[in-house]
């Protein structure tokens, strides 16, 4: 394969990594303008995004399989087709309803190009240039979590609703035709197997309720008949999945990976690194927008400072975890992201604004060197066969781990609120601060033990 090969195709690749990036973005900034145009509750309207990470979430690990069978060009262009549908549906929708079904189907096309993304990109890199390429990967992630909200702001503005949706129609077109046309064809080794109908269906059921258990609980507490219907569910579910993982000749989900130390311990690390970050993303708009009383512009500004580091960061981290290994890389931006943490922690009324930005940019910095550096370490760990599962592992474990972090830090908060304002005087914004630094610094607690699970990996890009 020519050198200059692998660039265009990772080039390629980068665009359905930017269009599934944005929408995290942008999407959310569309729910008060579609509960004036449709006349909907504010419960009702957050189903445009749950509805999407359910499906996502559920049907990665059967779509990264059927990546590892099928062939991943063939899923991937797919899911870049269907996706873009979606997105069609969506801009024309003509009520709520229809905006949440073609949410399903975008979701479904997320899942088909995030199980199969990383996976696709270990395929054509060798293992001396698989972080540096990964760490690329990452900077377009970090460009697109930042673009997203300016640009969907923007969009709003001036041109409504259906902007967020429509203005990504092109670049799904480009991406899917470039892809069809540019990728190369991988070889499928595994025809004779035949994906397990019911297997696809109770995994997607259990990943599916406990999704839902876990945001429900955060928004309606542990009494929400939504909370109690789904956690049965998956108490239901779970067995099924065990008894049916067991018997399958080719398991979706595959138990013997775990034996492999940077797999295993690679999976703990990112999951313990992304509940940490629930602390941030939750008490980061209180803390600047409420208890500290900053402008908008100004709040949206030292929250990109979050974001935009990977920007920059992620390459140089990809890279030297092919030269240098992944341990100490890993370790460094957990270390970074406890002190980012910290700091931000330590913010008060009228002269925390230097914690802020410091800390915000260490929790940047952190996550920059960790998230590129721990893909390249559990996608290297798998044999290629496997590089769909791994690949969907990476993507399930991060939004599973979101949303239980975001949940945990919300009744963090909320308790420590409670608590603060029945057994002291202090005025609101006191109360409000104090609350959010009990928060932060639980998120520090966890990535404390995302430094010690990343300490145990191998430290060597070659595995």
């Amino acid at each position: 394969m020519a050198l200059s090969n692998k660039w265009v195709y990772l080039a390629v690749i980068s665009i359905g990594t930017f269009i599934v990036t944005l929408d995290g973005g942008m999407v959310g900034l569309t729910y008060p303008a579609l509960v004036d145009a449709f006349n909907s509750e504010s419960s009702d309207v957050i189903w445009v995004s749950i509805c999407y990470w359910v499906t996502a979430v559920g049907l990665m690990h059967t779509l990264g399989w059927m990546g590892d069978v099928a062939g991943r060009k063939l899923i991937y262009i797919l899911g870049l087709i269907v996706l873009t549908i979606g997105i069609i549906f969506s801009s024309i929708s003509p009520n709520l309803l229809w905006i949440i079904i073609s949410r399903v189907g975008q979701g479904i096309g997320a899942a088909m190009i995030l199980s199969n993304l990383n996976a696709y990109i270990t395929d054509i890199f060798p293992a001396n240039e698989r972080g540096k390429a990964l760490g690329i990967s990452g900077s377009i992630v970090g460009f697109g979590l930042t673009l997203g909200p300016i640009l969907g702001g923007i969009l709003l503005e001036i041109a409504g609703w259906r902007a967020l949706f429509y203005s990504r129609i092109p670049l799904g077109i480009i991406a899917a035709v470039l892809s069809y046309l540019i990728l190369p064809k991988d070889r499928v080794k595994s025809l004779s197997h035949f994906i397990d109908i019911k297997g696809v269906i109770v995994l997607f059921v259990c990943f599916s309720s406990i999704l839902i258990a876990v945001n429900q609980f955060g928004k309606n507490g542990i009494a929400s008949s939504q909370v109690i219907i789904s956690t049965i569910i998956f108490i239901i579910f779970l067995p099924l999945v065990i008894w049916s993982e067991r018997k399958s000749v080719r398991p979706i989900i595959d138990a013997s990976l775990l034996r492999n130390r940077n797999y295993s311990f690679g999976i703990l690390s990112l999951l313990l690194h992304y509940l940490a970050h629930g602390s941030v993303l939750l008490a980061a708009p209180f803390l600047l927008l409420t208890a500290m009383g900053y402008e908008p512009v100004k709040a949206g500004v030292m929250m990109a400072a979050f974001s935009a580091p990977r920007i920059c960061l992620a390459p140089f981290a990809g890279r030297a975890s092919d030269r240098f290994g992944p341990r100490y890389l890993l370790v460094l931006g957990n270390i970074m992201l406890v002190i980012g943490l910290i700091l931000v922690s330590q913010a008060e009324a009228g002269y925390g604004e230097i914690f802020i930005w410091l800390g915000m940019l260490s929790c940047g910095i952190g996550a920059s060197l960790f998230e590129p550096v721990v893909t390249s370490a559990i996608m290297g760990s798998v044999p290629k066969t496997r590089l769909g599962t791994a690949s969907a592992s990476v993507g399930v474990g991060r939004q599973v781990a979101f949303a239980i972090g975001l949940t945990v830090a919300g009744a963090v908060y909320a308790f420590q609120k409670m608590k603060y304002s029945l057994n002291t005087d202090w005025v609101e914004n006191i109360i409000e601060i104090s609350a959010l630094s009990d928060t932060l610094f639980l998120g520090a607690l966890i990535a404390v033990l995302a430094v010690v699970s990343s300490s145990v990996l191998s430290n060597t890009s070659k595995l």
